[in-house]
């Protein structure tokens, strides 16, 4: 789980870790601008469809090394509802200094 403090150096908790690792990821697949996503809007707004989902879950679980619902973001549609899941329920722990 490792993630550069150069790409986002203002993360200070695993939340945001994620949330930073979310929106990268969405904007890569989805071919957006990172700054224009917000992480309390709905993932759909920004056009992501199911097997988008899906694969971007997968990729979740690699970086994070969980087993995740495949609905994750149906259940949580925005980013910063499944990254407060996401630590909560799996105590997800990234420390911002490894980051």
């Amino acid at each position: 789980m490792t993630f550069s403090t150069t790409q986002n150096p203002t993360v200070t908790s695993p939340v945001e870790a994620i949330q930073t690792w979310l929106v990268k990821q969405l904007a890569d697949v989805l071919s957006l601008d990172p700054t224009t996503v917000d992480v309390t809007q709905p993932l759909t707004r920004y056009g992501l469809d199911s097997i988008d989902a899906v694969t971007l879950v997968a990729d979740l679980e690699d970086w994070l090394d969980l087993e995740l619902p495949s609905t994750l973001f149906w259940d949580y549609p925005t980013i910063a509802k499944a990254s407060t899941y996401l630590v909560n329920e799996f105590e997800v722990s990234i420390d911002p200094k490894d980051l």
